[in-house]
């Protein structure tokens, strides 16, 4: 066995540069030094270092990032510590354990190690008073104070127990989901939200140009032209697929509101919207579509980027109003015009119509069934259209899924995917939805569609959604996945945790 040392200097491996200087200052100093590099080949490791920890005199800790987290360190401290032995270095701040923080150290930030130093002189100094019993009265600002707290955690030996309770704690949270905050962006061909049940009212659309808009199952049409036009069928010209001139017939319209009233005892009504031939290549503006309380809405693109609303409510009708109306050509089947209207033909089939509004544009107003309004917008051209854009609207819930109307299954739209990201809590990372998962929304407060658009090239809807979600799932029927996080998500990326981290060893 050698001979025992007066200094022990623990450190962790990856300061052992620091030490290797530290060990020849002191030796140069005239003061006998013992470190791990000093170990005999074939010795015990474990077993040489306890006995030369036990034998010195003085225990000199490196602290460090590395040493701090290193086994090794923390038990020879520990141990230097119970024995009143332990002179603690502090070189990188906050490097000192929890439970060291309760005694004074030289706080030498920085320091290689290197002898002829104004902090060797001090650690000298400091190590020559340990070796000779004497009382050690360190510089001003070359050392650390001792905290209330950290004085208390080193006497009560408490810093476990609060471990314990806070990993607890933290277990229990993982357990209770919150609400988040996120916003929502997917392309799908397909969508299905419900309006806020107290609003009244609600406009669903921004202004949308159209070559061709069909509407079923209407209740009404309302529209005030400068004349109005009916096509008798039987002059219809099938080498042209229209109509000749010659079989247009004039009504008394006299600019007065005419009524199309929905023939319950007919076919189900049905009006097809187009531009007048030689007036330009849009009919008219969808300038709104008025959403009423309770209304659940739907949409899904065609591969010829048809769009497809359908609107279901259980009480009050929608209310479509088209304007900047110049002439219209109109399709309809199962409405009928008053009474005192004279048709020189007979209602009980689809009859053609022109409505003129000559030199100021015109409005059309219709309203839908209660049961469900369904339109179909088209519109030429291979520009991205907006359906939806300056302004929010206000829903309930949101489904990217559909129901099969044949299984009654559930089923993923086409091209669906996208993304969501977390606003609260702060540095949740964001969620990839994939192409063969769904997506759905429920119980949302103060949550809003920013924005609908269609693509053109690939037939699909671009949605923009933000607001607070309670119900979020993902994933397929039969994996699904609550995206809520959990109360433990919330603590765990908040700066104020990693504190507690460090405490609890995470």
């Amino acid at each position: 066995m050698s001979a025992m040392k007066d200094i022990f200097i623990s450190y962790a491996a990856e300061d052992r540069a620091i030490a290797q200087r530290l060990a020849a200052g002191l030796e140069g100093s005239g003061l006998s030094v013992w470190w791990d590099r000093q170990i005999q080949v074939g010795s015990e490791w474990d077993k040489t270092i306890e006995d030369a920890l036990d034998g010195a005199k003085c225990a000199v800790v490196l602290w460090t990032g590395h040493a701090k987290n290193s086994r090794w360190v923390r038990a020879e401290a520990r141990q230097a510590l119970k024995e009143e032995k332990v002179v603690p270095v502090m070189l990188e701040a906050n490097a000192i354990p929890l439970a060291f923080t309760g005694i004074q150290s030289l706080r030498f930030l920085g320091w290689g190690g290197a002898a002829g130093s104004q902090e060797f002189e001090i650690l000298l100094g400091v190590i020559r008073a340990k070796l000779e019993g004497k009382s050690i009265e360190l510089p001003e600002g070359s050392s650390t104070k001792a905290s209330v707290v950290g004085k208390l955690v080193a006497l009560l030996g408490i810093k476990a127990m609060v471990g314990s309770v806070l990993a607890i704690l933290l277990i229990a949270s993982s357990f209770l989901r919150i609400n988040p905050d996120v916003t929502v962006h997917v392309q799908t061909a397909r969508i299905e939200f419900s309006v806020l049940s107290e609003l009244e009212d609600k406009r669903l659309t921004d202004s949308l140009s159209f070559d061709t808009l069909t509407l079923q199952n209407i209740g009404k049409i309302s529209l005030s032209p400068e004349r109005l036009l009916v096509a008798d069928p039987r002059d219809y010209d099938m080498a042209s697929d229209s109509y000749p001139p010659k079989a247009w017939l004039d009504l008394p319209a006299n600019g007065r509101t005419i009524q199309f009233e929905s023939d319950k005892s007919g076919i189900s009504p049905e009006v097809t919207i187009e531009s007048t031939e030689g007036k330009g290549p849009v009919a008219g503006v969808l300038d709104g579509i008025i959403l009423t309380r309770d209304a659940v809405v739907t949409l899904e693109v065609t591969e010829d980027n048809a769009v497809i609303w359908s609107m279901r409510t259980e009480k009050g009708r929608q209310r479509i109003v088209l304007s900047n109306v110049q002439a219209v050509e109109f399709i309809e089947s199962g409405l009928r015009l008053p009474d005192d209207f004279s048709l020189p033909i007979t209602q009980d089939q689809e009859l053609t119509y022109q409505a003129l509004y000559e030199d100021k544009p015109g409005a059309i107003e219709i309203l839908g069934h209660d049961e469900e309004l369904v339109i179909v917008l088209k519109e030429t051209g291979g520009q991205p259209k907006n359906l939806f854009s300056n302004s929010v609207l206000p829903v309930q819930s949101v489904d990217f899924s559909w129901q099969d109307p044949g299984t009654g299954e559930r089923k993923i739209p086409e091209g669906f995917e996208g993304i969501v990201e977390y606003r609260s809590p702060q540095g949740m990372p964001s969620m990839k939805i994939e192409n063969n998962s769904f997506l759905t929304l429920e119980r949302l407060e103060h949550f809003e569609i920013t924005s609908i658009s269609v693509d053109p090239v690939n037939h699909l809807l671009a949605v923009d959604l933000q607001g607070e979600v309670g119900y979020i799932k993902t994933g397929t029927r039969q994996n699904p996945r609550d995206l809520r996080p959990t109360l433990f998500d919330q603590i765990r990326f908040s700066p104020l945790f990693e504190p507690v981290r460090k405490l609890i060893g995470l």
